[in-house]
């Protein structure tokens, strides 16, 4: 397992900090902006009131002589950024307790559509160690004036705000999570408090859920939830959103979907939400998951006019889901042998499970169906084949279950039969193809696990269907793009690395797959005919490690033979990129650990002929053979658009 991240300062050494109770929130995520409304640091706030906590305890927040400093976390209770920090925060506020400093920590729960059980529920559920406020009332919130949650206030004895703003810069922004924090803004702001001095840095910009007020009692307007909002959430977001599934908060009525109004904006807004990195117009895929300008545009009225119901009678049926396998009975079902637990927090974690799949004879797998065990933690998934026994001595000789590596598997795998993320549906390979799965193959599961703020188990399992039949049946499998060779200088924003490869005879074209690591800023794969046509197959210009996918083309390629495949990438190896592994930046070159780096395309392919399948993989080992043989020890020359 990874280690835990330790790198943010102890209170125990600073003294302090105060708190952000969990981000947790039913809001939408985001970063502050400047706000008219928001009381500036140094303002004088009024708290001249009484609170009970979720478990019934009365808080008095009145003046009092010898005044202690005041510290407040705003939060919601299904915001898993928030969630996230819950751990930390504990383990600050026992350090804060035990050193008995002159300073009060409480988060505030002030969601008006969160109840006082469920915020109760909420608190024992994730073991906080401090009291959290229930502002049925709202004052505390009129008081403070928070934008996001998690939002943290530092109110000295004068009942100024000496600061207000983020804990820490984990978070960069939505999505972009820093494997540890640099700053530790809160705990700067208390420690300056607590010795009677102002904060150097009296306002940062908090990264979390937006703190909504409540929806507007009108039914009606030019734009409404059942005749122009429902049909767009139940089409792009009901899959995930709804119980039971991977997202952190359902999206299946008025209610839910009327208290995250403006969250929903910002996050489709900024393509956050739904998850799709491939531009448009640049390849075309199956289950893309993409907002259309009119769509976009209709959410944000709605939500600016105060999300108004409409009328019920304009509500588009409920979505219907499968219940249980998606795409049938499968074939062969293998899973996990033992259950692996998923720490509260810290970073991401990769793990490998290792399982015989226990076929005597050669398959062809037309689909893999997965089954996370827990969706709360369990990012995304990639199914590895290994017939060389590594990844069994590498699960042998890690004391857990399964075995640890970031990126790729730890060994050279001798096929892959797909992968999962949220929102994807099982790809299915038509018309008789497959993916080859060798007797005696070993299946190895590597699955990214996202730290949800308290322990998790998970015992995740896949369905493999087989191609059946007695149709012509063609293998497909992966020829790639790739170079070793790449020479990352610190400091470098823009690096870049181009490669190549040229089809030996007609090839169809199933699938890519982009792969890079944390520096990765864009890859662009395109195809140049032998007439100089050029046909786009992805374009990637967001690229972030955590939303990785492969991508099935909604039709297959055919591409003639001496097309060439041309793939460019962009790395961003600079301290202004928040997901560098290295601080202060470092010279990168390639290899599977976090602060490696890779440039590989994947491409799914098939031929005419099965006898010229394994000859084509052949060919293009050789002609990647210069790329593949050893790492660059040098710059190399910038390559060219």
């Amino acid at each position: 397992m990874q280690p835990r991240n330790t790198g943010q300062k102890s209170w125990v050494n600073r003294v302090f900090l105060f708190t952000a109770l969990s981000m947790v929130a039913a809001g939408p995520i985001g970063r502050a902006k400047a706000d008219e409304r928001q009381p500036s640091a140094e303002a004088i706030v009024r708290l001249d009131l009484s609170v009970l906590d979720t478990a019934g305890v009365t808080h008095s927040l009145r003046p009092e002589p010898g005044r202690e400093s005041l510290a407040f976390v705003f939060l919601q209770t299904e915001c898993p950024i928030s969630n996230g920090y819950v751990p930390e925060l504990n383990r600050q506020w026992i350090a804060l307790r035990d050193s008995h400093a002159r300073l009060r920590l409480y988060g505030v729960i002030s969601d008006p559509g969160t109840t006082r059980a469920a915020a109760a529920a909420h608190v024992a559920k994730f073991k906080y160690e401090f009291p959290v406020l229930f502002d049925s009332s709202g004052l505390l919130a009129q008081a403070l004036k928070p934008t996001h949650a998690p939002e943290a206030f530092v109110v000295d004895g004068e009942r100024k705000v000496a600061y207000r703003g983020r804990i820490d810069d984990l978070y960069a922004d939505i999505g972009k999570k820093r494997t540890s924090a640099t700053r530790h803004d809160l705990t700067d702001a208390v420690t300056a408090v607590l010795a009677g001095q102002a904060p150097a840095t009296p306002r940062t910009e908090p990264v979390g859920c937006l703190f909504e007020s409540a929806p507007s009692p009108a039914t009606e307007g030019k734009v409404t939830f059942a005749r122009d909002i429902a049909p767009i959430v139940f089409a792009n977001c009901a899959k995930c959103h709804r119980d039971g599934e991977v997202a952190p908060f359902p999206l299946m009525t008025y209610a839910d979907a009327a208290k995250r109004a403006r969250q929903i904006v910002r996050v489709t807004a900024s393509r956050f939400m739904p998850p799709w990195k491939p531009q448009p117009d640049f390849g075309h895929f199956v289950d893309e998951r993409r907002l259309t300008d009119r769509e976009l545009e209709l959410l944000r009225v709605w939500a600016e006019s105060g999300a108004p119901q409409g009328n019920d009678s304009d509500l588009p049926p409920p979505p219907q889901f499968a219940e249980g396998w998606q795409v049938g009975e499968p074939d062969l079902v293998v899973g996990m042998s033992e259950p692996f637990e998923i720490p509260a927090d810290g970073r991401d974690v990769f793990r490998n499970f290792v399982i015989p799949s226990g076929v005597a004879e050669d398959k062809l797998v037309a689909a893999v169906e997965f089954r996370p065990g827990n969706r709360r933690a369990v990012h995304h998934a990639i199914f590895y084949l290994d017939t060389s026994g590594i990844a069994r001595k590498k699960d042998a000789d890690d004391p857990g279950p399964g075995y640890g590596s970031f990126g790729g598997p730890g060994f050279v795998p001798s096929g892959a039969i797909g992968g999962w993320a949220p929102g994807g549906t099982p790809q299915v390979l038509r018309d008789g193809m497959g993916r080859p799965l060798r007797k005696g193959s070993d299946i190895v599961i590597q699955i990214h696990y996202h730290p949800t703020g308290k322990p998790e188990i998970d015992q995740s399992s896949i369905g493999i269907h087989f191609v059946k039949g007695t149709e012509k049946t063609k293998a497909a499998a992966a020829i790639m793009v790739i170079d070793r060779r790449l020479y990352i200088p610190p400091g470098e924003a823009d690096y870049r690395m181009a490669g190549s490869y040229t089809l030996p005879h007609d090839v169809t074209f199933v699938g890519i797959t982009p792969h890079m690591h944390l520096l990765g800023r864009e890859m662009k794969a395109v195809a140049t005919l032998p007439d100089g046509a050029v046909q786009p197959l992805i374009c990637v210009k967001d690229w972030n490690f955590n939303w990785q996918d492969q991508y099935q083309f909604a039709q297959p390629i055919r591409l003639p033979k001496g097309t060439r495949l041309d793939v460019t990438a962009r790395y961003d190896n600079s301290d202004q990129n928040p997901l560098n592994p290295n601080t202060p930046p470092k010279t990168v070159t390639w290899g599977e650990q976090t602060p490696d780096e890779m440039f590989i395309c994947f491409f799914l392919v098939s031929t005419d002929e099965p006898r010229q399948l394994f000859p084509l993989i052949l060919d293009n080992v050789r002609a990647m053979g210069p790329a593949l043989q050893k790492k660059r020890d040098k710059p190399a020359a910038p390559a060219g658009d």
